[in-house]
């Protein structure tokens, strides 16, 4: 199904996962994108690069005066735990988007546009006390980095009226191949490649659960929500255009479920993490498989053996079903995407 041109920011889009959301909605749409202190060098021809301090605001404001966006992408996070414990007030500034809301609003008020929010948050939300957390569970956060998300999460939803398209995509551990240009931090794939290739035993906790989500599916995910959104706005309220949003939601989906006709996304959460509950053991084991490289330098251990500096969730395993009841939406199973 053809997509509807366009115009999108991702707020960013020099990490990880805005990358590839930058590279594949090129594709298509106009693409803005913000970086801190690091263009890319890869950028798509015709994406648009905005430096923006997203601690301060400096830049963001001036993106919004230039172009009118259509849809905002927020994957602008300080997502490592340790460095959110020792630099709360960073965390915080980043990690909430103040600055960002602001500019959502006033491009409404001062030139009608009410741009389609899509916002990446954390599966570190829940609390870990126990497995497969629904999103409408209380969420009790236990470091830093869960807390500044869910005040992310209660900003947006609080700030923005309910007339508002809000996504908010509770990730796991986002994972695939290597993106265009090179981040700074590590990579969970890679790194637990490099591990279980190598010689040494690498230690891998067994009684710590996620649901790692492949990148891959983010990009499938974004861009439905965007089209489906483009289908509300321009065809309002017809039986045909409620189905043709459907159809956009449950285009490729695997299985035989359907959007119910009619649907919008406006103030929803869901969590987006892969369909299994996975240990790091797990995790490691699944990718030596794919290797061929065997088990021998994978360490199975206990949380309570290392000192991280940080509280960690035991199990933030996620029901992804909800993306599956309301928009056909599979994500992929570690082994598949391997």
């Amino acid at each position: 199904m053809s997509e509807t041109p366009q115009t999108i920011l991702v707020t960013g889009g020099s990490g990880y996962a805005g990358q590839f959301l930058v590279h594949a909605l090129a594709k298509v749409h106009t693409v803005h994108y913000t970086f801190c202190t690091r263009q890319l060098t890869s950028a798509p021809t015709g994406a648009v690069a905005h430096k923006v301090d997203l601690v301060t605001g400096d830049g963001l404001q001036e993106a919004f005066d230039k172009t009118t966006f259509h849809a905002v992408i927020n994957c602008a996070a300080i997502s490592q735990p340790g460095l959110c414990e020792s630099s709360p007030d960073a965390a915080r500034a980043v990690n909430v988007p103040f600055h960002l809301v602001d500019c959502i609003l006033r491009q409404e008020q001062s030139r009608g546009i009410r741009a389609a929010l899509i916002h990446f948050s954390t599966d570190q939300v829940y609390d870990g006390s126990h497995a497969m957390w629904k999103e409408d569970e209380p969420c009790g956060p236990v470091n830093t980095y869960g807390k500044t998300k869910q005040e992310a999460e209660q900003h947006i939803l609080s700030r923005l009226p309910a007339r508002f398209p809000v996504a908010i995509l509770r990730c796991s551990i986002i994972y695939g191949p290597p993106p265009p240009d090179p981040v700074s931090r590590a990579l969970f794939l890679q790194f637990v490649a490099s591990a279980v290739r190598g010689g040494s035993p690498t230690t891998f906790f067994d009684d710590e659960w996620r649901s790692p989500v492949y990148v891959g599916d983010l990009e499938r995910l974004v861009r439905r929500l965007i089209e489906a959104n483009a289908c509300v706005k321009i065809h309002k309220s017809t039986t045909a255009d409620a189905a043709r949003v459907t159809a956009v939601l449950a285009d490729g989906a695997a299985g035989s479920h359907q959007a119910p006709t009619g649907i919008t996304w406006r103030h929803r959460v869901f969590n987006t993490g892969g369909p299994e509950r996975l240990s790091r053991v797990d995790m490691a084991r699944q990718v030596a498989d794919a290797l061929g490289c065997g088990y021998n330098a994978i360490l199975p251990a206990s949380t309570a053996s290392v000192n991280r500096g940080v509280a960690s969730p035991a199990d933030i395993s996620m029901d992804v079903s909800l993306l599956m009841e309301e928009f056909g939406f599979h994500t992929t199973p570690l082994r598949e995407a391997l």
